[in-house]
């Protein structure tokens, strides 16, 4: 017999968007299960960067930070397919670089903390739902119950599966990204304090990337998938590749390890069509919630983890089945994610689709940035949460007229297909 277990709230996944949500679900008083398929601390590919917006936006989150290795960066290096290059140092940080080894820790330990109950591993295989709440069940015959689901378990997402709200990505909106994180002992960056990102590197559809952090280095590349397919290197190829590039232009030292390389998809395409449904609520990268241009998603899933929380908590109701009412806790959290990120996801995957497929479009804002030094000051504005993203795109789109036509012509096209296809974007 299958052992059963009850609770308020299921969380799926206790990486940012999970933590964040059973964290803050927690802290009021609800009975909050984590459920995460590996033991935690566990590695997770990713990049690590953060813009600093972050901490403004959680304000516990610089006082947890002390309790692990972070490396604040204000100096960003950006170079064009051409080798035109842009340099900025801003006058604080505008990014945080982190480990998600420990990053992803802390987080959970916050919301075992704030009461959170964490089940791990616990690998969920079966979901379903009715009309009084949903039953998972993991692998080894374990059946966990909850009025409400805030499913945050990733790109790969088995509730986004298993409840029909995500059949499988389109290439088209997926991103390769090919990463490694070593520690500095044996690959270092020759500017340990400097962002490196390099446009368009081996073909116009991605960049390549050096994110020194404390004590490791992550060095990467990322394309969009159905340009990868073209390629005949196979992944850690094309990684000793660049290596040995940055290499002989002195930007890295030291050598490639392969066992710290791991190759993952990120969704880059802008959230799904469907985001909430019955009783569960996506977040992060599981819901598509990661910017199509710069592929941060960290902050993203901080941020839906939390409005997902804040929308189960605001339908909170005594005659509803399980204390919650579904319908409201959906429409609250959709409108919630669409007013404060939805508008900058929907214009990264614009940009995306403008500059990626042009190495000559890539080169103009690096050389726009370079003739034009108020484009680093809104960039950091924007980064540092100072500038809110709908006033920095007023201030870009004015500095850089040129780029405005492109993208209505794109936006055009994709609400045609869009049309064509189906549903909005985070319908209920």
């Amino acid at each position: 017999m299958s052992q059963k277990h009850n609770s308020d709230v299921i969380v799926v996944g206790a990486g940012p968007a999970g933590a964040t949500a059973a964290r803050r679900l927690a802290a009021e008083g609800l009975r909050v299960m984590m459920i995460e398929r590996f033991a935690l601390p566990r590695q997770k590919p990713c990049g690590g960067g953060i813009s600093t917006r972050v901490l403004a936006r959680f304000d516990w989150l610089a006082d947890a930070l002390r309790e692990i290795p972070v490396n604040a960066i204000s100096s960003l290096y950006l170079e064009g397919p051409s080798g035109g290059v842009f340099r900025m140092c801003a006058n604080g940080p505008a990014v945080i670089l982190i480990r998600r080894i420990e990053f992803d820790y802390l987080l959970a330990k916050r919301a075992i903390l704030a009461g959170a109950e964490l089940i791990a591993p616990a690998a969920i295989s079966q979901a379903s739902q009715d009309a009084a709440g949903v039953t998972l069940r993991t692998r080894d015959g374990r059946e966990f119950r909850a009025p409400m689901v805030v499913a945050a378990d990733g790109v790969n997402s088995v509730m986004a599966r298993r409840l029909g709200l995500n059949p499988g990505w389109a290439p088209a909106r997926l991103a390769l990204d090919m990463m490694e994180e070593t520690p500095i002992a044996s690959l270092h960056a020759a500017e340990p304090d400097t962002l490196s990102v390099f446009y368009g590197y081996g073909g116009a559809h991605g960049y390549a990337y050096i994110f020194p952090k404390c004590d490791h280095v992550n060095v990467g590349i990322g394309y969009l998938l159905p340009y990868f397919k073209q390629v005949d290197l196979a992944p850690y190829d094309l990684q000793q590749r660049f290596i040995a590039d940055l290499r002989s232009r002195g930007l890295l030292d030291g050598a490639s390890r392969r066992e710290y390389f791991t190759p993952f998809l990120l969704p880059i395409g802008g959230p799904l069509s469907k985001t909430a449904d019955g009783r569960v609520l996506l977040a992060g990268d599981a819901g598509g919630f990661v910017n199509g241009f710069s592929a941060e998603g960290i902050y993203y899933a901080m941020v839906t983890g939390d409005l997902a929380a804040q929308a189960i908590l605001a339908a909170r109701d005594s005659r509803a089945p399980g204390g919650i009412a579904p319908a409201r806790a959906r429409r609250a959290y959709v409108r919630a994610w669409q007013k404060e990120i939805g508008g900058e996801l929907r214009d990264s995957v614009l940009i995306q689709k403008y500059l990626f497929h042009s190495s000559a479009r890539m080169d103009r804002v690096v050389t726009g940035a370079i003739m034009r030094p108020e484009f680093s000051e809104i960039l950091v504005d924007y980064a540092s949460g100072r500038l809110p993203y709908r006033a920095a795109r007023r201030k870009l789109l004015w500095r850089f007229p040129r780029l405005l036509p492109g993208l209505a012509w794109i936006a055009l096209r994709r609400r045609s297909e869009a049309a064509a296809a189906g549903p909005e974007v985070g319908q209920v």
